[in-house]
């Protein structure tokens, strides 16, 4: 990822959740707010509940590499967390890939 950079703080993930905008597809929920940095910032969450970590970290990886495919297309100067949802790590990258433009063009950044 060129230039985004990671979310790390829980406070940074609690300013998303209740100032940003969002919208949600199918395998993935996107957060999106409007920063005053010249970079992007990225956070992925998977939930307990989705199952163990095997799963966890594969939902990761491939919403990670989905995002890598298209942030080039996405504005700078925005932080965004990505939580998966539902069946994301039974389906394949490209799945993933065209359900997260799907929701980045809802939120009107793509």
């Amino acid at each position: 990822m060129h230039n985004t950079s990671s979310l790390k703080l829980n406070r940074d993930f609690r300013r998303l959740y209740s100032r940003g905008k969002s919208r949600a597809g199918a395998y993935v929920a996107v957060y999106a707010l409007k920063t005053r940095r010249r970079d992007k910032r990225l956070g992925l969450t998977v939930g307990k509940s989705f199952g163990k970590a095997v799963r966890r970290n594969r939902a990761k990886r491939l919403m990670r590499e989905s995002y890598r495919a298209i942030e080039q297309s996405l504005p700078d100067g925005y932080d965004f967390v990505i939580v998966a949802r539902g069946r994301a790590d039974e389906v394949g990258f490209n799945e993933i890939k065209r359900d997260m433009e799907y929701v980045f063009g809802k939120l009107g950044l793509k």
